[in-house]
């Protein structure tokens, strides 16, 4: 059995921890497949390591019926709204006017060289896994189109199709919506990561009841690294278990409403530093050149006037290693989904700062998940000293402490049951 499985990994190494969590349960409970992974952007993981997964060459998806506009003069100045515009009307038109497998699939290096429809490069792979993530919504346009397609794709040629860890939203366009409804009524499975906005989304779509759940987030069975590895780190830069406080920020063309608040989150970290006495470490999770948590972090640190803030930058960072330290942390405070996740789901709260539509659904749905409203912090129009008194009383509940380690487990063990049991049901007979 061949699972192509695709993911909107990148130079993120949450993303790339829910791949490597998924990738290695689907070998656990299916030793017989082999998995070609998708490898958008020349991710670096340990899953090239492994016999039975395989790079797959990364390809777009693209029609052809607006081609001609391409030359008409000073046209380029356009092209990304154009893409948005034409990626909704195509999603609109697979439900009666074009099947998605008739669309071109193109070498992600060479967008401008037709190579196949999207239906023949569906062809080698007798299933599909879509690894879980935030990219299902229109803020990500071109991940939102290219999943529709490809999930249509698979199953016009009567291939299970199993979706889990999924955010989905928000939407700014109803042609969007109604696109990944046409989309995920198709799927064999669709698992859910929040229990708010993307567990309505299902039920308001009216998705047959038996075909979604929620199991949360897909790097919930991501194992942390050892102890000496963690160890070690914490070492180089002074620290101690248990001793100090994480901190994440998130800036980018996504997510650029958190670029004004900058100042504002070094004061409350250096008052939160103060109140406990900890020194401050901001963990990347967002290693690219237009999202990069080190440069951001790095503009934190200099912003503090009281906290000692240090940057993690060490050579290699693995998913497995950074959540290994986001364990060992007192307390996490951050934007990052996945910064949070990896630190409440080993019994370390963490407060989610947020802004703009897209991470607050994020935050909302952390707290869904976590049964515990607390545990996010909207950014517009709080005061660095109503933030860091917000953070204080979280991190002082030792009954917070204690329900969050018995709901990680809960939630590991819920994630892998349900994946278990989809995955077999829907790729079983095939393997």
């Amino acid at each position: 059995m061949n699972i192509l499985v695709d993911s909107g990994a990148s130079n993120n190494l949450g993303d790339i921890g829910m791949l490597e969590s998924v990738a290695t349960r689907l070998l656990r409970i299916l030793p017989g497949a082999n998995l070609s992974v998708v490898d958008r952007y020349g991710i670096r993981t340990t899953l090239w390591e492994v016999p039975q997964v395989r790079r797959q060459e990364p390809y777009s998806v693209r029609g052809r019926f607006f081609d001609f506009l391409w030359n008409v003069p000073f046209f380029w100045r356009y092209a990304n709204s154009w893409r948005q515009v034409t990626s909704r009307l195509y999603l609109a038109w697979f439900r009666t006017l074009l099947r998605p497998g008739s669309l071109h699939a193109l070498p992600h290096k060479e967008l401008g060289v037709h190579t196949t429809t999207l239906s023949e490069f569906c062809e080698p792979f007798d299933a599909l896994h879509v690894v879980g993530g935030g990219n299902l919504t229109d803020v990500f346009y071109g991940e939102l189109f290219r999943r529709c397609c490809l999930i249509l794709t698979f199953a016009e040629q009567g291939k299970p199709v199993v979706l889990t860890g999924q955010q989905l939203g928000p939407f700014t366009s109803s042609l969007s919506k109604i696109g990944l409804v046409h989309a995920l009524r198709n799927a064999t499975f669709v698992g859910l990561r929040d229990s708010v906005d993307s567990l309505d989304f299902c039920r308001e779509a009216r998705l047959d009841p038996q075909r979604f759940d929620l199991t949360g987030d897909d790097s919930l069975g991501l194992d942390p690294a050892g102890e000496s590895l963690v160890s070690g780190v914490l070492a180089r830069y002074g620290l101690k278990p248990n001793g100090f406080l994480a901190v994440n920020v998130r800036i980018g063309g996504y997510a650029q409403e958190h670029a004004g608040h900058l100042q504002m989150v070094a004061g409350l970290v250096d008052a939160v530093a103060r109140e406990f006495q900890l020194p401050v470490v901001v963990v990347p999770i967002a290693l690219g050149p237009g999202d990069s948590d080190l440069e951001s972090g790095r503009k934190l640190a200099q912003l503090a006037r009281f906290a000692r803030v240090q940057v993690i930058a060490e050579d290699g960072l693995a998913p497995a290693l950074v959540k290994g330290l986001l364990g060992e942390a007192f307390g996490a405070i951050g934007v990052s989904h996945h910064f949070c996740t990896f630190a409440l789901s080993q019994g370390v709260p963490a407060v989610c700062l947020h802004d703009g539509d897209y991470y607050s659904q994020k935050a909302h749905g952390l707290c869904g998940f976590w049964q515990d409203k607390r545990l996010a912090l909207p950014l517009r129009n709080v005061s660095a000293d109503a933030g860091a008194e917000h953070i204080d009383q979280v991190l002082k509940d030792q009954l917070l402490r204690g329900r969050l380690r018995l709901l990680s487990e809960e939630a590991r063990e819920r994630w892998q049951a349900i994946f278990d049991r989809h995955v077999i049901e829907a790729f079983g007979e095939i393997c």
